[in-house]
């Protein structure tokens, strides 16, 4: 059998004088022996070939019908077809890989441009001999700032965490718990906001994700001509991350003046006239 062309051996298996099993391992002997002529790369992807798609190709055995073309060129034409099929999917797991690689760093990166940085007004507050322990504004000060910081706080709901949320609580003197429920309320007025931030976060992520497989892509061409598109396509890539970043960076949401009324149950000019008020005595000298 070793000497028989693979045709003879498929008429053979046809009329059941042979299994697929049989032309198979002979048809994988012909791959190993000349790879090349299959449209593999070398012996590994033959092999890959003939393990994944085994059942695949013992049906092209039964799937021949002699119209003048013998079973070799049939076989040479659809082995290079998954040949094809394997570089493919060769190149998108490598591409995938680099991904993964520069995810880490990414991560870091990305995290500079989720507009988590606090509002300065907030900061200022914050920083304020008046909201540390032990130091309050003289007179009737006191209580007015304390009302005042919780409608700022209020009103910049999208940027706050934990630590502030504390550092507010024990400034205002109001239960940590409370200013917390408030601020989720806060954000809820936010929702139009939040999404148009995730769209955001999505664009820049499709597009340093694009980045990374175009150069990928490029340091693996040799081509020249192919080499320029991928680069132009790299630069436009990057001007479009470039202003999604931009977007981000810029993008500080906050509550409005009315909605911090309605949930503190006060009028809203009382916040207006509160959060006047406090950014001129920020600018104001301190008289302690």
């Amino acid at each position: 059998m070793a000497n028989e062309r693979l045709h003879d051996l498929v008429r053979a298996c046809r009329d059941g004088f042979l299994e697929a099993e049989d032309v198979y391992q002979r048809i994988a002997c012909e791959v190993y022996r000349n790879p090349l002529r299959y449209g593999f790369d070398g012996e590994d992807d033959a092999a890959e070939a003939l393990i994944r798609y085994k059942a695949r190709i013992k049906n092209f055995v039964l799937r021949y019908t002699d119209q003048g073309v013998p079973f070799e060129a049939y076989l040479a034409t659809s082995l290079r077809f998954l040949a094809r099929s394997i570089r493919r999917e060769g190149r998108r797991k490598r591409e995938k890989e680099l991904v993964c690689e520069r995810s880490e760093g990414w991560a870091a990166e990305s995290r500079r441009y989720a507009g988590s940085a606090q509002p300065f007004l907030l900061e200022a507050c914050l920083d304020l001999p008046w909201a540390k322990e032990g130091r309050r504004p003289r007179g009737g000060e006191e209580e007015a700032f304390r009302t005042r910081l919780v409608f700022l706080y209020l009103k910049c709901a999208w940027d706050v965490d934990e630590e502030v949320t504390e550092k507010v609580a024990q400034a205002a003197e109001v239960p940590q718990d409370w200013l917390s429920a408030a601020a989720a309320q806060s954000l809820r007025s936010l929702e139009a906001e939040r999404c148009r931030f995730e769209r955001l976060c999505a664009r820049r992520d499709r597009s340093w994700g694009r980045i990374c497989l175009l150069e990928g892509r490029q340091r693996l061409e040799l081509d020249p001509q192919a080499r320029s598109d991928l680069v132009r396509s790299i630069r436009r890539e990057q001007e479009r991350l470039g202003r999604v970043r931009r977007e981000l960076k810029a993008f500080r949401p906050t509550v409005s003046n009315a909605v911090v009324a309605r949930i503190l149950g006060v009028p809203k000019g009382t916040v207006d006239s509160g959060l006047y008020y406090l950014r001129r005595r920020l600018v104001e000298p301190v008289d302690l």
